[in-house]
């Protein structure tokens, strides 16, 4: 049964074709705090003029200051003035007995029935604590027709 299941998902997947890709690459430090913050460089205003399907995909590192209680990172997709509240990437620990930790962090999202016209995508970032950062942040889009 299993093997049914991957064999329709990946017919699926061969019907798409990719039209477009768009990438962002931030390889500063940025330093949070506990507001909704746009991580620099993260912003990307693409185009489509055909409906299409969308992955997003974004990675970073996250340095999490511990012995703080709790202390976290949450990102989030922020599309066309709206966040994204699921899926986030969430990294960190509650009650830690450690002085940081650096954290890989991945947020994926596939979304299908975009519609023509300009579309805004960027990258929001919450922390529990002044004290956290992320680095080394890079966001792909791509666009499938299918």
């Amino acid at each position: 049964m299993v093997w049914n299941d991957q064999n329709a998902i990946e017919s699926e997947i061969n019907e798409l074709t990719v039209q477009n890709i768009w990438h962002r690459y931030y390889d500063g430090t940025f330093d949070l705090d506990g507001a909704y913050l746009p991580i620099p460089n993260m912003s990307i205003s693409i185009d489509l003029t055909t409906e299409a399907s969308i992955l997003l995909s974004f990675t970073c590192t996250a340095l999490i200051n511990g012995n703080l209680g709790r202390s976290d990172v949450t990102i989030y997709y922020y599309i066309d003035g709206l966040i994204i509240s699921n899926p986030n990437a969430r990294a960190g620990g509650y009650t830690g007995n450690y002085s940081s930790y650096f954290h890989s962090v991945s947020l994926n999202y596939f979304s299908e029935g975009w519609s023509v016209g300009t579309h805004n995508i960027s990258m929001l970032v919450s922390s529990t604590v002044d004290t956290n950062d992320i680095q080394y942040c890079h966001l792909i889009i791509q666009s499938f027709s299918g």
